[in-house]
């Protein structure tokens, strides 16, 4: 009785944090990681990274890449990271576009057919 009471209780653990990871997409997950980091550090000497944060920067190194792969190809980001990047700054393109700027090489000639405006 024990066992499969705490088997449903992992269940539905598991399940709410699926849901709840799931609410932001992993694009936004990673501007937010980017825009974290390049703040100023914490206090902390010795930053304590967990098997979770490792997973989560290789997701970011990969969506990253995809990203870059398809803006080398078509010379404009994909739609859903710009709705993702408008998403994050709360559909300010000014902030969008330094962002862009900051963090993208070659983010001058990518912000000229950026907005926010047609994607909702």
């Amino acid at each position: 009785m024990k066992t499969s009471m705490s088997i449903i209780v992992v269940f539905f653990i598991v399940t709410f944090l699926a849901i709840s990871a799931a609410s932001l997409s992993p694009e936004e997950t990673c501007i937010r990681r980017n825009i974290n980091r390049s703040q100023a550090p914490s206090s902390s000497l010795e930053p304590k990274t967990s098997m979770f944060d490792s997973l989560v920067d290789k997701l970011c190194r990969d969506t990253g890449r995809s990203v870059m792969f398809y803006v080398r190809i078509n010379g404009k980001f994909p739609s859903h990271y710009v709705k993702a990047m408008c998403n994050v700054f709360g559909d300010d393109e000014k902030k969008v576009k330094e962002y862009v700027l900051k963090k993208w090489l070659g983010g001058s000639k990518l912000v000229s057919n950026l907005s926010c405006d047609f994607h909702w």
